[in-house]
């Protein structure tokens, strides 16, 4: 029964990693449904099949022409705009995961950042650009927006989209940007924490089960999320986040 809980988890971390509506928040809502226990080390296994999704996804791009200036100089940009938000996610993890994690906190993040979203999506368009063309100013603001997704219920590509907007950037761009942004922090977090658990936790079949799905299924997303309209996109996911919030305020808490 754990093994089919974990894999709908999986599912679960897959589907909701590429929208703008906070993997982490879902994992946790649906882990009291299924009365699994949802920590820190969990909730990382399982973005460990996101991350491997990612990297398998943008692999041509990420390595091609990788000793040129304008791709030396990208990845320079994404690793140190992902520094602020590692930083703050290892010194206040007990916090994080202790206190931050209750419906209260989940449901105001939903619903705060669900509005801004909405009112984001009103603005005009830029015209689309290629990833080496974000500027460093608009990198690093991105990098450290997103610490505020460390508050589950934030999103994090959702976040570090909004603050790319925000920056001038076209939202497709900023969405796509914010992927290849996450990616030190999604890799670097879980093989933080299997080694932090070893040799008391290891990696076992359930885990690997649930890295699976989440991976095939955040595949998958990328696949469709490239030929879906992106008319609307976050007004539609902000009221979606809105929604949620005010039933966990109404019923969750």
């Amino acid at each position: 029964m754990d093994t089919l809980k974990i894999a709908l988890l999986g599912f679960i971390q897959g589907f909701t990693e590429l929208l703008p509506v906070s993997s982490s928040a879902h994992l946790i809502l649906s882990s009291q449904v299924l009365k699994i226990e949802m920590d820190t080390y969990l909730l990382s296994v399982l973005h460990l099949g996101t991350t491997i999704a990612l990297l398998i996804y943008f692999y041509n791009f990420l390595f091609k022409n990788i000793f040129s200036k304008r791709k030396l100089s990208l990845y320079l940009k994404i690793l140190l705009s992902t520094i602020p938000a590692g930083i703050v996610g290892l010194l206040f993890e007990s916090i994080i995961e202790e206190k931050l994690r209750g419906n209260l906190f989940i449901a105001i993040s939903l619903i705060g950042w669900g509005i801004l979203m909405i009112l984001i999506e009103r603005r005009k368009e830029p015209k689309e650009m290629e990833f080496e063309e974000v500027s460093w100013k608009q990198s690093l603001i991105m990098g450290l927006s997103q610490i505020f997704a460390l508050v589950p219920g934030g999103s994090r590509s959702g976040i570090s989209t909004i603050f790319g907007m925000f920056t001038g950037l076209n939202k497709y761009t900023a969405i796509q940007y914010s992927f290849l942004l996450g990616l030190p922090l999604l890799l670097a977090t879980p093989f933080y924490q299997i080694l932090k658990e070893y040799p008391q936790r290891v990696l076992n079949t359930k885990d690997i089960f649930g890295i699976l799905i989440a991976g095939i299924i955040t595949y998958v997303g990328l696949i469709l999320l490239k030929k879906y309209s992106k008319k609307n996109w976050l007004t539609f996911f902000g009221i979606y986040r809105i929604i949620l919030g005010i039933i966990l305020l109404l019923f969750g808490i």
